[in-house]
């Protein structure tokens, strides 16, 4: 793309990184990471917002009449987005986790505020961590970011927000009474285990994630003899398929986006999906990481530069358009975007950022959800041996005292705000109003009452309402 902005000075970013002033730091990384996004310009005009427009929105036609059948000419009608088609939520492995009944609260009040979908906690290593003694009860006893299936789900269903199981094999962490190291039993614990939780969660799930980074096996401190057989994953998705007939089934992989983007039809997910589909297992969603770890070891002024690729929308979007080649919906599972140091200009980038990645996701014809990750400063993963600690990352969108971040601010008015239709209309003579909005749930406002109807892709146009 043709662009007269001058390159950036390297070396003055690097001296800007080494001071001790906290808005000089921070805003070399906002030179660092904002520059693709500020390159794309005519991308964001010309490519981005035009498929925001004619992928997420659509025509409206509704008409009003009386009991009797006569258009209502003439009347003044107020219309309402009231819920996203679209799903945008994050993990809720934070619920009823602090240590206080207010934290609790406060944790309960926002969540539906600002999301419509749930991330639940299936770690079989947390879930049944005794043989034969699984955690599903709500009042299953606590383990730290682990919260029990049921309890989630009940909130979800109380506060009219889906919930998502993650994950059904994610041979990492397992249980440590199980035979590791014999195939047989392993994957006769494992038919076990998709048997009861289909048994348990049939129909009351979004969706069903059925492997999580195997990719990243080879990493793993502890796995089982399975994740060395060759069609590991066409068994997991038959025996998922078997289990579950009628629910989505999802596949998960870590950050590949801009890898994808870079390597075309040669990257390892790419090529991994197209040889499940080739040996027919039944994916029926593609879904991939978007963790931006910035530092979870190293500071994050020594490591950024490994991790700018994740800011260049003109990669992202093609890693993304070679995924979506396989016709599959597609979902950014797992959101990550740091903080880059202290202060209000730290947070006001972080929240920069969100803005441009949420636009670039959003934008994508087959994209379906966005579930950032850990929303909460301080409460993310930390392995045991401290060697990792996502905390160092401030990749939350709340602090600690639960109060939202710029971020959090930010992906909650573009949700309610800018990508939401609210519009007031007169009624024609053939009791007809028209408009443009985005897919989801609406209310109608008319002579004092309240009606409900939905804007929905590939569904009738025009809808009579009487009132």
């Amino acid at each position: 793309m043709e662009t007269n902005r001058q390159p950036l000075d390297m070396d003055r970013i690097r001296e800007m990184l080494a001071s001790e002033d906290q808005k000089t730091k921070v805003a070399a990384f906002r030179m660092l990471c904002m520059e693709k996004f500020d390159q794309a310009e005519d991308l964001f005009q010309n490519c981005i917002e035009p498929n925001i427009e004619k992928y997420r929105k659509g025509d409206c036609v509704l008409r009003l009449t009386d009991e009797q059948g006569k258009p209502l000419a003439n009347q003044r009608v107020k219309i309402n987005q009231t819920g996203h088609d679209f799903k945008y939520g994050a993990n809720i492995f934070l619920l009823d986790e602090f240590p206080t009944e207010e934290e609790n609260q406060k944790y309960r009040d926002f969540f539906h505020q600002y999301f419509n979908l749930a991330t639940v906690p299936f770690y079989w290593a947390e879930l049944e961590p005794e043989q034969d003694k699984p955690r599903y009860a709500a009042d299953s006893y606590k383990i730290h970011r682990r919260p029990a299936p049921d309890l989630c789900v009940d909130y979800c269903n109380e506060k009219g927000i889906l919930p998502k199981l993650h994950c059904l094999f994610y041979d990492k962490f397992i249980p440590s009474w199980l035979p590791k190291q014999d195939a047989a039993e392993m994957k006769r614990f494992y038919e076990k285990r998709f048997a009861e939780i289909a048994e348990r969660y049939t129909g009351k799930m979004y969706e069903f994630e059925v492997s999580n980074e195997l990719l990243d096996e080879w990493k793993w401190d502890a796995q089982s003899v399975l994740c060395s057989e060759r069609d590991i994953l066409v068994w997991a998705y038959d025996l998922a398929r078997k289990y579950f007939p009628n629910e989505t089934l999802v596949i998960n992989e870590s950050n590949r986006t801009p890898e994808i983007g870079e390597q075309d039809y040669r990257s390892p997910y790419f090529m991994l999906i197209e040889n499940l589909l080739l040996k027919g297992a039944s994916i029926d969603k593609i879904g991939i990481q978007n963790h931006i770890f910035c530092s979870t070891r190293y500071k994050q002024e020594d490591v950024i530069y490994n991790y700018l690729q994740y800011f260049d929308p003109e990669k992202l979007l093609k890693g993304l358009g070679h995924l979506s080649e396989f016709g599959k919906p597609l979902e950014i599972t797992e959101i990550t975007i740091p903080t880059f140091g202290e202060g209000e200009e730290a947070e006001q980038l972080q929240a920069d950022l969100l803005n441009r990645l949420y636009h670039v996701w959003f934008s994508v014809p087959n994209m379906e959800t966005l579930v950032y990750w850990n929303t909460v400063e301080g409460m993310a993963y930390r392995r045991p041996d401290g060697a990792s600690d996502e905390n160092r990352v401030r990749g939350g969108i709340f602090r600690r005292d639960l109060t939202p971040k710029k971020a959090a601010l930010e992906l909650k008015r573009l949700f309610t705000e800018q990508w939401h239709t609210e519009v007031e209309l007169v009624t024609d003579a053939e009791g007809c109003v028209s408009f443009r909005g985005f897919y989801g749930n609406y209310s109608a406002d008319v002579n004092g009452k309240t009606l409900t109807f939905g804007l929905h892709k590939n569904e009738e146009i025009q809808q009579n309402l009487i009132v």
